[in-house]
C-alpha cells in the first residue's frame, strides 16, 4: 500500500472512530436526559376522569382544601378567594379583606388551612391571617428574611422556603406568627452548582404524617422533615438524574444570571396527602410512547412511609392544554387545565386510605 493510501486510510479510521465516539456520546446524553432505564408501573384504571367544571379563566391556582371543599386563588384577583364543593355542585366567591392596606402589594398568594387562611408576600415580606368564616386578614408578619414559598403547619407556625441574606440561596424554615420568630433548617437542601436555581423545587406540608416534603426540580430527590426541621430522610423518584444538568450565563454587566441554554426539568409540579407523594414527572421511562407523552401528563405515586415508588397514571390533555398543576384529596385528584377544573378518581385498592 503506497504511503499516501496509508495516510488515507488511517484519517478514514480517526474520523471514523471519532464519529462514533461523539455518537455514542450524543446517544448516552439522550438516555441520560430523555430516554431514562427506569421503567414505570401503569396499573389499568388507577386514575379516571369523572367530572369537571369550566371556570371561564386560566389564571386560578390551588390556595388550599379540606374535606368538602376546594379553595382557588386568582393570579389577576389576587384578593379574591373561590370555594368549589368536591362534587362541583356549588361556587361561590369571596373578596378578602385587609384590614391593613398601605403596604405595595405586588403578587401575594393565598394558602387556606381552614379554619384560616394566610395572604403573604415574600418580597415584601408580610403574612396576613383571617378566618374562612369572615375572610378578614389581620397583618402578623411585617419583616425578616425574604421568602418564596408558604405552606401552613398550624395555626401559628408556617412552613417556608427562605432566601439567604447574602447569597440568595434557597433555605428550608419556619416562621413562627405567635412568637414573632424564624427557624431554619440550614442542611436540608444540599448545594449542588449555586444554591439558587439548582435547589430550586416545591414545598408541602403533609399533615397526615406531620412532614414537610420538598421535591426538587432539577434532581431525583425529595427532602422529607419534622415540623422542627430535623431531617427524616432523603428519598428519590424514580429516574436517574441525581445531579442538575444547568448552564449559565451573565447578563447586565454581570450582575443577573440567567440559563445559557434550557434545563433539564425533573419533576415539574407534585403534591402530598395521606402517606403518598405524588410527583409530576418531566421525564420519560423506557419503553413509554413519546405519542403518549404528547397527550398526557405522567403522574409518579410515592408510599412516604415505605420509602418506595408505587405506580403511575396519566392526566390527559384537554383541547391540547396540558395540567398546570394539581392536587389530591383522599381518592381524587384535582386538576387545573387551561380554563377547567376536572376530578379523576383513584382506584381504592392502590391508592389506599392511612390513619
Amino acid at each position: 500500500m503506497k504511503l499516501t493510501h496509508k495516510y488515507i486510510f488511517l484519517t478514514a479510521c480517526t474520523l471514523l472512530g471519532t464519529g462514533f465516539v461523539y455518537l455514542l456520546f450524543s446517544l448516552s446524553e439522550n438516555i441520560v436526559q430523555y430516554h431514562n432505564t427506569f421503567i414505570r408501573r401503569f396499573p389499568q384504571h388507577l386514575a379516571n376522569p369523572d367530572r369537571e367544571l369550566d371556570l371561564k379563566f386560566n389564571s386560578y391556582y390551588f390556595a388550599g382544601s379540606d374535606t368538602s371543599k376546594i379553595y382557588l386563588g386568582n393570579i389577576t384577583a389576587p384578593l379574591q378567594i373561590t370555594q368549589i364543593d368536591t362534587s362541583f355542585q356549588h361556587k361561590q366567591s369571596n373578596k378578602i379583606d385587609l384590614k391593613e392596606k398601605n403596604l405595595p402589594f405586588q403578587s401575594p398568594q393565598i394558602r387556606v388551612q381552614t379554619p384560616y387562611f394566610y395572604l403573604f408576600e415574600g418580597t415584601i415580606p408580610y403574612v396576613f391571617k383571617g378566618s374562612t368564616k369572615d375572610w378578614n386578614g389581620y397583618l402578623q408578619w411585617t419583616s425578616g428574611t425574604y421568602f418564596s414559598q408558604v405552606e401552613p403547619i398550624d395555626s401559628c407556625r408556617l412552613a417556608v422556603r427562605f432566601l439567604a441574606p447574602k447569597t440568595s440561596e434557597n433555605l428550608l424554615g419556619t416562621l413562627n406568627l405567635e412568637t414573632k420568630t424564624e427557624g431554619f433548617g440550614k442542611k436540608l437542601l444540599l448545594k449542588q452548582l449555586d444554591g439558587v436555581f439548582d435547589t430550586d423545587g416545591s414545598l408541602h406540608y403533609n399533615n397526615t404524617l406531620q412532614r414537610l416534603v420538598y421535591v426538587h426540580r432539577y434532581r431525583n430527590e425529595f427532602v422529607v422533615a419534622d415540623p422542627n426541621l430535623s431531617l427524616q430522610y432523603r428519598g428519590n423518584t424514580i429516574d436517574t438524574v441525581s445531579h442538575a444538568h444547568l448552564k449559565f450565563s451573565k447578563i447586565n454587566d454581570g450582575t443577573v444570571k440567567t440559563f445559557s441554554e434550557p434545563p433539564l426539568i425533573v419533576n415539574k409540579t407534585s403534591t402530598t396527602n395521606g402517606k403518598y407523594l405524588f410527583v409530576h414527572s418531566a421525564l420519560p421511562g423506557q419503553y413509554e410512547s413519546m405519542d403518549m407523552w404528547k397527550q398526557a401528563s405522567i403522574i409518579d405515586v410515592y408510599d412516604l412511609t415505605q420509602k418506595s415508588y408505587l405506580a403511575s397514571f396519566y392526566i390527559y390533555h384537554d383541547k391540547g392544554k396540558s395540567m398546570r398543576s394539581f392536587i389530591v384529596k383522599g381518592h381524587y385528584v384535582y386538576v387545573l387545565i387551561g380554563s377547567k377544573l376536572i376530578r379523576y378518581k383513584l382506584r381504592n385498592d392502590i391508592i389506599k386510605p392511612y390513619n
